[in-house]
C-alpha cells in the first residue's frame, strides 16, 4: 500500500503541474505540452511489453499511427459520427493487433523485433502509396467540435483522456497479470515448466499495448486535425524505447519523465541544429551505458538525491 500510495500522490503531482502549465502558458506553449502529455501515453503503452515483458518491438509506431489513420478512414470515408468513429477506432486495432502479434511471436524476440519493424515500414509505403488515404500528404481534415475548438479546452480533454489511460495502466501494472509479465521476462522456461502458455500471454500484452498507442494516436490526431505518414516513421518507434530507457522502465511514471525530457530536447534541438538526431543519440548511449535502469530506477540519479535529502533532513 505505501508503494501504491506513494506512485498516486507523485502522479497526482504530475497531473497537477501539466494541469497548471495548461493554464498558464500561451498557444505555443500548450500545443507542446500536449505533446509531451499524447507521447506519455505512447510510451507508457510501450512500456507494458518493453519494460514488463521484456518485449523489445521496433514497431510500435505502426499502432500510434493506426489509430489516427483509422479515425479519419471512419469521419472521411464513412462519414460516421466523431464519438462512434473513435470507439470504432479502438476496437478495430484489436483483432489486428491479435492477428499481427500472434504472427510476430511465432519465433524468438529478435525475430520479433525485426518483424514488428518491417510490419510497420510496410504500412507506411502502402499509405505513402495510396492516395485514397492521403498518399504521402495524408489527411488534413478539421473534424473538432465547438467545445473543443479552444487550444485550452482540446488541451484539457486530451489531458484527462490520457490521465484516465494511465490511472489503467496503473491499475493493470499492479495486478498479479504483470507479476506474470514480470515473470516471463525473467525466466520465461520457468514459468513454461509451470505450465502458463507464455505465447498467449505475450500476445495479450501486444494487444493490450497496442489498444493504449491506438488511443494516444486517436488523441494526436485531434491535436493535429488529421493524420500524416510521419506518425509512422521508425524515429517514432525509436522514441517510445527512448523515452522508457532514459526515464527508466522498471518503474511506472518512468516513461513520462523520459517522454518531456526526449520530446523537449528533441523539438528544442531541432531549430538549433540539424544534428538534433545525433544528439539525442549520445544522449540515449550514455543513459543506456552509465543509468542501465534510468532516471527514476534504482541506484539512479533521482534516488540518490531522494537519499541524500532524507539522510540531510534526519530521517532514516
Amino acid at each position: 500500500m505505501k508503494g501504491i500510495k506513494k506512485e498516486f500522490w507523485i502522479g497526482t503531482a504530475v497531473f497537477l503541474a501539466f494541469a497548471v502549465l495548461g493554464m498558464t502558458l500561451n498557444e505555443v506553449g500548450i500545443t507542446f505540452l500536449s505533446r509531451i502529455v499524447i507521447m506519455a501515453l505512447y510510451a507508457l503503452s510501450f512500456n507494458l511489453m518493453f519494460g514488463y515483458a521484456g518485449m523489445s518491438s521496433v514497431g510500435h509506431a505502426l499502432y500510434f499511427g493506426f489509430g489516427g489513420y483509422a479515425l479519419m478512414v471512419f469521419l472521411t470515408k464513412l462519414h460516421m459520427p466523431l464519438l462512434p468513429a473513435c470507439i470504432l477506432s479502438v476496437l478495430v486495432v484489436i483483432p489486428v493487433s491479435w492477428f499481427l502479434g500472434t504472427a510476430c511471436l511465432k519465433n524468438n524476440m529478435v525475430t520479433f523485433s525485426f518483424l514488428t519493424m518491417g510490419l510497420c515500414t510496410t504500412v507506411q509505403m502502402v499509405l505513402y502509396k495510396t492516395t485514397s488515404l492521403g498518399g504521402t500528404v495524408g489527411f488534413t481534415y478539421y473534424f473538432l467540435p465547438e467545445w473543443l475548438s479552444g487550444y485550452r479546452s482540446l488541451f484539457f480533454f486530451i489531458l484527462v483522456c490520457v490521465t484516465v489511460c494511465a490511472v489503467l495502466i496503473y491499475f493493470l501494472v499492479q495486478s498479479p497479470y504483470a507479476q506474470m509479465l514480470k515473470a516471463v521476462r525473467e525466466n520465461e522456461e520457468r514459468l513454461t515448466f509451470l505450465g502458463v502458455h507464455v505465447q498467449k500471454l505475450r500476445v495479450s500484452v501486444f494487444v493490450l499495448s497496442a489498444v493504449f498507442a491506438d488511443i494516444a494516436g486517436i488523441l494526436y490526431a485531434f491535436r493535429n486535425s488529421g493524420a500524416y505518414t510521419t506518425s509512422l516513421d521508425a524515429n517514432v518507434s525509436m522514441q517510445a524505447i527512448m523515452m522508457c530507457v532514459v526515464g527508466g522502465r522498471y518503474v511506472f511514471l518512468g516513461p513520462v519523465l523520459g517522454s518531456v525530457i526526449i520530446t523537449t530536447i528533441q523539438n528544442y534541438l531541432s531549430v538549433k541544429t540539424k544534428y538534433y538526431e545525433g544528439i539525442i543519440g549520445v544522449i540515449i548511449v550514455l543513459t543506456a551505458y552509465f543509468l542501465r535502469e534510468g532516471l527514476l530506477g534504482k541506484h539512479g540519479p533521482v534516488e540518490k538525491l531522494v537519499a541524500a535529502f532524507r539522510k540531510k533532513a534526519g530521517k532514516p
